[in-house]
Order: C-alpha cells, then sequence, then structure tokens
C-alpha cells in the first residue's frame, strides 16, 4: 500500500513539475519571440487551480475523484475562452451553450472514474441541453442528433459491464 502511495506521490511530484517547467520555457521564449500578450492568454490562469488539484487526484487517486469536475470545467473553458480572444470574440454570442457543456463533460468523466450511475443524469441533461440550444442556433439537427447517438451509446455500454 505504501509502495502505491510513495509511486503516486512520485508521478504527481513529476506531473507539476513539467507544468511548471513548460510554463517557464513558454515564458523564457515570450523573451525572444513576443508571443504572450496579455489580452490573449489571460484564460491560461484558468489552469493554476487545476495544477494543485491534478496533483491531489494523482497522489490520493479515486479517493480525491471529485477533482475531476473542477479540472474538466477548467480546462474546458480555458480552450474556450483562448478560441474566442483569439477570435476577437466573434463566436461568442453563439457558443454560449459551452457553458452547459464545460460541467455536463466533467459530470461524464466523473461517472467514468467513480461508475456512480446517478452522475449520467446530470451529464445528460447538460450536456443534451447544450446540443439542443446549438441545433437551434445553427439550425441543424447535426448537434443534437449526434449527442443522442453518443449517450445511447454510452448508455449500451456501460450496461453491459454490469
Amino acid at each position: 500500500m505504501t509502495e502505491k502511495k510513495d509511486r503516486r506521490t512520485r508521478m504527481a511530484a513529476l506531473a507539476g513539475g513539467v507544468i511548471l517547467a513548460a510554463l517557464g520555457i513558454m515564458f523564457l521564449a515570450n523573451n525572444f519571440l513576443g508571443f504572450l500578450n496579455a489580452w490573449r492568454i489571460w484564460p491560461l490562469f484558468l489552469l493554476i487551480p487545476v495544477i494543485p488539484l491534478a496533483i491531489n487526484w494523482l497522489e490520493k487517486g479515486r479517493e480525491a475523484a471529485g477533482s475531476v469536475l473542477p479540472i474538466t470545467i477548467l480546462v474546458f473553458y480555458c480552450g474556450h475562452f483562448l478560441w474566442l480572444t483569439h477570435s476577437h470574440w466573434a463566436g461568442a454570442g453563439t457558443s454560449w451553450p459551452n457553458y452547459l457543456f464545460g460541467p455536463g463533460l466533467g459530470f461524464l468523466f466523473l461517472y467514468f472514474i467513480e461508475r456512480r450511475p446517478g452522475l449520467l443524469a446530470p451529464a445528460f441533461v447538460l450536456l443534451g441541453l447544450g446540443a439542443a440550444f446549438y441545433s437551434g442556433i445553427y439550425g441543424s439537427s447535426l448537434p443534437l442528433g449526434a449527442f443522442l447517438v453518443i449517450a445511447g451509446a454510452i448508455l449500451v455500454l456501460t450496461s453491459r459491464r454490469k
């Protein structure tokens, strides 16, 4: 048991070290290339709380699986806001269903880790609403249809494991 805990602690330290070193390299490279502008990279600061949450999850395993929810939400929103800042917020008016996808994906990933069926309901409600709103915004049934197929496949595949 202690060996497993020591391995997790080493993995957490390794992950934290790699992340910090990568950030340091990025900031050092900025001195020569000048690609980091505060107005463009501010979403990366959403990843700061992800580091201790991920380290905690790596150290404690399933005991700290609840960290997956905020990790997923923050990483998803970081990507969404990076896209919006680089597109000069052109898609902000039509991408608001992404605010439903962040927590929906968090619940879905948490379900895959903990295998508690009660986590699928909020995941499917949030993801389904987001897909339905995207279908309405773009006048296409593709997002809703794709969601229904994926949700059905998840239910079928997870029902076979019991």
